[in-house]
């Protein structure tokens, strides 16, 4: 965890948006049921990669979580209305955006851990 706050905040914003578009497309894209190991794989997936962003976006500055955490649930509701409305192949399903929020909560949960046990970014945060 300590090298994702040591890289250059700029690099972490880039690659947070990189990130953001990557999700985006593979939400959007068919993907064969092949890659499906177990029942809840999806669910997982979806919590993972919804933790990772939150901590991308918050290690990329200037770390007000919170903020960050609304906006990732926005753009999982984002992302499930375009799958519903926009894809053939894909449906907005209302427990992805549950795991996203789970993933999002979760990654909040490790901020709001990370900045009680360093003084530098609780002051960041202020």
């Amino acid at each position: 965890m300590d090298l994702l706050l040591r890289l250059p905040p700029l690099l972490l914003r880039g690659l947070f948006v990189t990130a953001l578009v990557a999700i985006f497309i593979l939400a959007m894209i068919p993907l064969p049921e092949a890659f499906s190991v177990f029942s809840f794989q999806d669910k997982l997936e979806h919590c993972a990669s919804f933790v990772v962003l939150m901590l991308m976006g918050w290690a990329g500055g200037p770390r007000h979580a919170r903020p960050i955490a609304i906006g990732l649930v926005l753009y999982g509701l984002l992302i499930e209305v375009c799958q519903d409305q926009f894809t053939l192949n894909r449906v907005g399903d209302p427990w992805d955006l549950l795991a996203d929020t789970v993933g999002v909560l979760i990654g909040l949960g490790i901020c709001t851990r990370l900045q009680q046990a360093h003084p530098a970014l609780k002051a960041a945060a202020a």
